[in-house]
């Protein structure tokens, strides 16, 4: 399965890599999990992350791809809540996709291995 990690820069795609230690990835399946990495203490860009999703979600290669928002840096005080980062992205709009928005902490590591249990559940549901 191939996972594509996207996001501002800043959002903390890189410190997700270590922290999941993964490895070189070789396989070419069409199963696609879509992560999407948000700067929870960021609102300032908020809309801009949106703004980048929300195309990127049009994409006929992604068309079918089961999606995961990792709303970063819940860690610092007074970032936004997962229902404050899920209305700014406008998920809400998402009818026929399978998605889920998770909390988490790379720095801390917290919140990433659910997330990533829940996407390899969903992408062998699928097959």
């Amino acid at each position: 399965m191939r996972i594509l990690i996207l996001g501002l820069d800043g959002a903390g795609k890189t410190t997700i890599l270590y922290r999941l230690q993964v490895g070189e990835v070789v396989t070419t399946i069409p199963t696609i999990g879509f992560i999407y990495v948000v700067d929870s203490a960021d609102k300032e860009r908020i809309g801009i992350s949106k703004d980048e999703l929300v195309p990127m979600l049009r994409e006929e290669e992604l068309a079918d791809a089961i999606l995961v928002v990792l709303a970063n840096k819940q860690d610092i005080p007074g970032c936004m809540s997962l229902k404050e980062v899920h209305q700014a992205l406008g998920l809400d709009a998402l009818k026929n996709r399978t998605f889920q928005i998770f909390k988490t902490s790379a720095i801390k590591g917290e919140g990433l291995d659910n997330a990533m249990e829940w996407l390899a559940n969903a992408l062998k549901n699928r097959k």
